[in-house]
């Protein structure tokens, strides 16, 4: 029994690290059911487009992927989609707010999005270098997180009146 016992334990400690990776346009693993997610604790999807992003927020149930992918999360797995596109302005909050995914850009770099009106020390402490800070036009930035961008290297996109993004660094006022 207690070799039962470790041969399990073993199998679950494998999942947690295995990443299963994905192409959005050829999603050939989505056939084979749930042995992706009994194995593999994480799904890498690449080649993410600004349509397949549309269909996954409106949980497109037409789609066999978006709907695989869906199912992922009854299995306590975590989504990662490498975007196919680099204008953050396409880029949906809902992903942030209201579906578990992690993004990143095709360098590996990750978004982040956070839903406060001001954006303190507290929430940005942890970003580095690898990071892209997205801003909403009526987001406040504290001066302390300002600095801590900067001495980080974070790279911060801020959302103009006009609706579009602009790259830069934080600049101290």
């Amino acid at each position: 029994m207690d070799e039962l016992v470790e041969r399990i334990i073993s199998i679950i400690n494998q999942r947690e690290q295995n990443t299963l990776f994905l192409s959005c346009r050829t999603p050939s693993q989505i056939n084979q059911g749930i042995s992706g997610f009994l194995y593999n604790k994480h799904i890498h999807l690449t080649e993410v487009d600004i349509l397949f992003l549309e269909r996954f927020i409106k949980k497109d149930d037409q789609d066999p992927l978006v709907k695989w992918l869906y199912q992922s999360y009854d299995y306590d797995c975590s989504l990662t989609f490498e975007l196919a596109f680099s204008n953050t302005d396409l880029i949906p909050n809902e992903l942030f707010n209201e579906c578990s995914v992690k993004l990143l850009n095709n360098q590996g770099k990750q978004y982040f999005l956070f839903p406060n009106k001001v954006i303190t020390y507290q929430k940005i402490a942890m970003l580095t270098q690898n990071d892209i800070l997205l801003l909403a036009a009526n987001q406040l930035v504290t001066d302390l997180a300002k600095d801590r961008l900067q001495e980080k290297k974070v790279i911060v996109v801020e959302k103009d009146a006009s609706s579009t993004f602009r790259r830069n660094l934080m600049k101290k006022n």
